[in-house]
């Protein structure tokens, strides 16, 4: 009878395990250890950095809200005034002394709205503030339609309307124009440039002269003093 080659079978050979060691429980321990101090650290950092995030977050955000949304192009300060430019021409300094200049204006464009002061020369002539409130808006177009504006009888009321209009190529740049005034509070179209220090604090105020022209009107009695309008007011 014929054998029959029956395919040989082995036995697979069970790796031996290395024995555990002190030595290797104590590597082991040791790292253990560390991770979990580690952990442990952090785990007492976490309040402090969660604080610090939501303290500085607000700031952080307002940063970038400002630097994405304030209009850096028409913000800041504006003059008409000539004076301290030497290389100004006979024709430039003809157009910055119009009736109603110089003309200085603070602005801030944040989102489209529109913020700021303006003084002029046909305020201190016309009105008893030099120095008004500047409310507005920008148009698509990049053009600013403005108001100056007073409180009268408590009710905010325009003194003025104007356009703003910025040409980079033009000196100066800003170009300011008029669209509708009951008095000359501001010159007909006039162009200012930037001049960071042209609106200092104390620019402007109650118009004294003017002050007592209006007393004198209401007040024509000689023996009544008008002088009180030259007391400083706040």
């Amino acid at each position: 009878m014929a054998k029959r080659n029956t395919p040989a079978v082995t036995r697979r050979k069970v790796a031996e395990t290395a024995p555990i060691t002190w030595a290797t429980r104590r590597t082991a321990l040791i790292a253990a250890s560390g991770w979990l101090v580690a952990v442990f650290l952090g785990l007492l950092e976490l309040p402090a950095k969660v604080n610090s995030f939501f303290n500085e977050a607000p700031a952080a955000y307002k940063n970038v809200t400002d630097f994405v949304l304030l209009d850096q192009q028409y913000s800041g300060v504006w003059t008409s005034d000539l004076e301290g430019v030497i290389d100004a021409t006979d024709e430039e300094r003809t157009a910055s002394t119009v009736e109603g200049s110089p003309v200085v204006l603070r602005l801030r464009v944040y989102h489209g709205e529109v913020e700021g002061e303006l003084y002029s020369g046909g305020l201190e002539k016309h009105y008893v503030h030099t120095r008004l409130t500047v409310e507005g808006r920008k148009r698509w177009s990049g053009t600013i339609d403005a108001i100056i504006y007073d409180y009268m009888d408590g009710k905010k009321t325009a003194l003025a309307q104007f356009e703003l209009a910025l040409d980079e190529k033009a000196w100066p740049p800003l170009r300011l124009k008029v669209v509708h005034q009951p008095m000359h509070f501001l010159p007909e179209t006039i162009s200012l440039y930037r001049k960071d220090d042209a609106f200092p604090d104390d620019l402007g105020g109650i118009n004294v002269e003017f002050y007592k022209k209006v007393l004198k009107r209401f007040n024509p009695d000689p023996d009544l003093p008008v002088d009180r309008a030259d007391q400083k007011q706040s």
